[in-house]
């Protein structure tokens, strides 16, 4: 099975990865559904803290925020972790989702996007300074959403509404492009979605342990993967790296 990807990237930026509620870091395979452990994090955030949300760059390092308004860089090679001088916000954007896109179809160079946990609208971490920019309020939706990007520019949400939405965003004001309602779906106690090969990967967790749906755009079906995946997820990050179609 050849999948495909951007040509500038190693195999590890081509792979979702998974945040559990014990702090574990799995990759995930949607081609196979296969999980597996790099490790537990250890990152010197606030004691009582945890992981909150994540993305993934194209060097397939991982952003991690834990609940305590700190950034945190993450190795998906064996889950080390370093600090960053992103210093926590008060009120909006205390806490957030996560989602790298590249800054047009065909670039290479992409952006941090951040959703405010409130729902208020995007913003934007400069990576070379970690200071968060606001970019517009939401139009449309007004609830917490998780992030993912593409390698073609796109950036979408996973809102937790009732029922739960994945909608289209547009990175520069926050405008909602287009929605998709998902009536099947629960958020429960803990969410994430991303992006890979055409299709959404959404998890859940209606009960103790999280579920895999995969939601199809291209014909609007969303399916149920797994019922019960043994761990809770609450972070999901795929760089934009990721296939944009089904590997072949």
């Amino acid at each position: 099975m050849e999948i495909d990807g951007g040509k500038d990237c190693n195999e590890r930026a081509k792979l979702v990865y998974l945040l559990a509620q014990e702090n574990a870091l799995y990759s995930f395979s949607p081609p196979t559904l296969a999980f597996q452990k790099i490790g537990v994090l250890s990152c010197p955030a606030t004691q009582g803290a945890s992981p909150f949300s994540m993305a993934i760059d194209r060097d397939a390092t991982a952003y991690v925020l834990y609940d305590d308004g700190h950034l945190f860089r993450v190795s998906t090679v064996d889950a080390s972790c370093e600090g960053t001088s992103f210093v926590p916000k008060t009120g909006a954007f205390g806490r957030f989702g996560m989602g790298f896109s590249t800054d047009g179809p065909d670039a290479t160079k992409e952006t941090l996007y951040a959703a405010d946990y409130g729902g208020s609208g995007l913003g934007r971490i400069d990576l070379a300074t970690m200071e968060l920019e606001t970019l517009g309020f939401y139009d449309a939706i007004f609830d917490a959403a998780e992030l993912s990007g593409t390698g073609d520019g796109h950036l979408w949400g996973f809102f937790t509404t009732a029922p739960p939405i994945v909608a289209e965003l547009d990175p520069k004001t926050s405008h909602v492009l287009s929605q998709s309602s998902q009536p099947s779906l629960d958020i429960g106690t803990a969410w994430a979605f991303a992006f890979w090969g055409g299709d959404f990967y959404l998890f859940t967790c209606p009960g103790v342990a999280s579920r895999i749906d995969r939601y199809r755009p291209k014909d609007g079906t969303t399916v149920n993967l797994k019922s019960n995946i043994g761990f809770r997820v609450v972070g999901a990050g795929v760089s934009t790296c990721a296939p944009l179609e089904p590997p072949k």
